[in-house]
């Protein structure tokens, strides 16, 4: 590990030569109210920084970081940016949502300065100079995600670990639990108050759930049958109920039952890995006509080994996926999916969603 850091004036100097020339000059602090660094280039280009160094910087801290370098910055009208040995993936996100410019000391870096028409991204140079953050727990895993689900499903809500731990979509061990609490804690995901667990921005979570079930998504069947839309849906739950009682309608077919507004033309189902053992494919084909295509599918059967992709089932009498759940399938999906999960998120998450934002920055 190298024993002196690098200076941030003398990286953004070597940053910006490549773009002319640029000189960084560091203020003495409390010597000019406009910034800490001065940085002048080209035809009379003359701007400040508001630079903030941290020895180590996590999500945990980062959003709060951002905030104070941008009140600090905005009076005087120069360019906030945060300096540390090790930015992540998920600071380098909050600093982007925060409008903050970031640099670690291997010379990766983030600078936007739109006033002045710059704008450079720097990534996979190696860092000599600091660890890589310890990796956290994916809390979008397998059994991690319970927590998550339960979570969303009641944003407001403060929780107990042990209420948690013990909830019947969750039923992870404490040990466990802690884990993930340490991992949404360090993500920014959430905090602690009081002895309880809270959400700080149900939206950054879930989008970010979004981005990792696109590449976890439950595996895929198209059929054909003939005959109307409910009546191939009242078939095949017919047909699942013989061997499960987990399945659901999903996808186009939940959302046109939770947000009336969407309009489909494919029957689509959920159901657990065991419904699609060859004993009832042969059963579904043979005595209810689905014929599997690779186009032109007017059915569509999602396979799921998670259990918890079935908590919360809405309907009589076929069951309906959650709005949660959902909304998931249809981010997940190319095309229209997006205009869909958006009815849903409207109906069912928009306002408490933004009531506990509100809470948390209350707090």
């Amino acid at each position: 590990m190298t024993s002196s850091p690098p200076k941030f004036d003398r990286l953004l100097s070597q940053i910006l030569a490549e773009f002319g020339a640029f000189q960084v000059l560091p203020v003495p602090r409390g010597s000019d109210p406009e910034g800490d660094v001065r940085v002048s280039g080209p035809a009379g280009l003359d701007f400040r920084l508001e630079l903030k160094e941290y020895k180590r910087i996590t999500p945990a801290t980062a959003e709060s970081a951002c905030l104070t370098l941008r009140q600090q910055a905005h009076p005087a009208g120069s360019q906030p940016v945060l300096f540390a040995p090790v930015v992540s993936d998920r600071t380098s996100e909050i600093a982007t949502k925060h409008g903050v410019s970031w640099m670690d000391y291997a010379g990766n870096c983030r600078l936007v300065f739109p006033a002045y028409g710059i704008y450079v991204r720097r990534s996979g140079i190696e860092n000599p100079f600091g660890k890589q953050l310890p990796k956290v727990l994916n809390v979008f895993s397998y059994k991690s995600s319970r927590v998550v689900r339960a979570m969303l499903q009641e944003p407001l809500r403060g929780w107990q670990l042990n209420e948690l731990a013990a909830h019947p979509d969750v039923r992870v061990s404490p040990a466990l639990l802690s884990r993930i609490k340490r991992s949404l804690v360090e993500s920014g995901y959430a905090v602690m108050q009081g002895g309880q667990i809270r959400l700080k921005r149900p939206d950054d979570l879930l989008d970010d759930w979004v981005n990792h079930y696109r590449n976890h998504k439950p595996r895929e069947y198209g059929f054909y049958m003939r005959g109307e839309l409910e009546h191939i849906e009242q078939q095949i739950a017919l047909w699942c109920s013989k061997s499960t009682s987990q399945f659901a309608i999903s996808r186009f077919s939940a959302a046109w039952r939770l947000a009336p507004e969407v309009r489909y033309n494919v029957a689509s189902f959920i159901v657990p890995t065991r419904a699609m053992l060859a004993e009832q494919f042969i059963d579904l084909s043979t005595n209810y006509g689905a014929r599997k295509v690779d186009s032109g599918a007017n059915l569509a059967l999602q396979i799921s080994d998670d259990e918890s992709c079935f908590s919360n089932r809405l309907g009589e009498p076929i069951p309906t996926t959650s709005p949660l759940q959902t909304y998931l399938d249809l981010r997940a999906m190319d095309g229209r999916g997006e205009e869909a999960a958006m009815a849903i998120y409207e109906k069912y998450f928009k306002q408490q969603f933004m009531e506990a934002t509100e809470h948390y920055e209350g707090n």
